[in-house]
């Protein structure tokens, strides 16, 4: 496993890799407090995660993350003071994977960075997925309702991947968390809600009458099964659950 950590504040990139090498002792770490060479590390060192602060000396963190997405999807993850709203958007709407505000938790760091770990094997897995007249392009950012392709972020492209998959079954909010985050964390139910309620406004036709994604309250989220549907071979950790 290997982290990269853009950041230009020593004292948390110390108290980061501390926290990081107690979890994972064999992790290899990187670090640098300038955008420029950050993007040097990422093609040089290919690392499975990278920890991204927006207010560095030389470039802007978002310019940062745009040049990175340039050429690679590597799971990128926002550690930032700015904590308003928009800051937040805009992060996601270029492709950011999370968001995280200082002072964070460190154990929901950790939640985090499993997550990233997931998806690092999850964006390998075979696209070939269809349900009526849905089904994905080239990447888990693109999906395609009939012919018209909308675009998604990685977090909701991996989302309704995973809803698509089960088709037919009911998908849990626990286990969506834990899809997206490693685990079941405070404020993971608003968080996937959120998330649905952004996916519908991309795929639905009514989002407020969604026919897609159903709710089932009190329980998670189902995309009703039909004939045309070409489910995928159920892996060991589907027939777990």
């Amino acid at each position: 496993m290997k982290v990269l950590i853009i950041e230009d504040d020593q004292r948390i990139v110390d108290t980061v890799s501390l926290v990081l090498r107690l979890v994972w002792p064999d992790l290899a770490l990187f670090s640098t407090p300038y955008g420029k060479k950050g993007i040097e590390l990422v093609e040089k060192h290919v690392p499975d995660a990278i920890l991204l602060d927006l207010g560095l000396p030389d470039i802007d963190g978002y310019e940062v993350l745009k040049q990175i997405r340039a050429f690679t999807r590597i799971p990128t993850i926002i550690i930032t003071v700015r904590d308003e709203e928009t800051a937040l958007i805009k992060a996601f709407e270029m492709n950011a994977d999370d968001y995280l505000v200082k002072p964070f938790r460190q154990m929901e760091l950790i939640a985090r960075l499993k997550s990233a770990m997931k998806k690092r094997s999850f964006l390998e897995e075979d696209l070939t997925i269809s349900c009526n007249n849905i089904h994905y392009g080239s990447s888990i950012n693109e999906v395609y309702i009939g012919n018209i392709k909308r675009e998604l972020t990685s977090t909701e492209g991996r989302l309704f991947y995973h809803l698509l998959k089960r088709a037919g079954k009911i998908v849990t909010k626990v286990e969506l968390a834990e899809m997206i985050w490693g685990e079941f964390i405070p404020g993971s139910s608003e968080s996937i809600k959120n998330y649905i309620c952004r996916l519908r406004k991309k795929i639905e036709d009514d989002p407020n009458n969604p026919k897609i994604i159903i709710s089932r309250r009190g329980i998670g989220y189902t995309i009703p099964l039909s004939p045309n549907f070409t489910e995928l071979p159920q892996t060991d950790s589907d027939n777990r659950k």
